[in-house]
């Protein structure tokens, strides 16, 4: 089966727990670490995630079936960029603006 490699914004928060939402995005933050099959950054606004296309998929499924049982409302929003051919890509697109500041 041929792979699709993108990059992904994920933005996932809860507004069960009031103004502060870091501690429930501490505990999606530990979930997304125990995939080793997708690359992850943190952002002060989001996630930045990297991998196959099913594995992306996968991993915000699991994500959405552990947390969703605890919480009367989630917020989930993903952005999607597929480029042919590369891989890489979060380190690699900085860095190719960075190069021409």
């Amino acid at each position: 089966m041929k792979k699709y490699n993108v990059i992904c914004d994920l933005v996932m928060v809860t507004y069960d727990i009031g103004p502060s939402l870091s501690p429930f995005v501490a505990q999606v933050i530990a979930e997304i670490r125990k995939d080793k099959k997708v690359k992850h950054q943190l952002t002060p606004m989001g996630s930045v995630l990297e991998g196959d296309w099913s594995d992306v998929l996968n991993l915000v499924n699991n994500l959405f079936l552990k947390f969703a049982p605890d919480f009367e409302r989630l917020g989930l929003t993903l952005k999607v960029d597929y480029r042919a051919g590369k891989v890489d890509r979060i380190a690699g697109k900085v860095k190719s603006v960075e190069e021409k500041l």
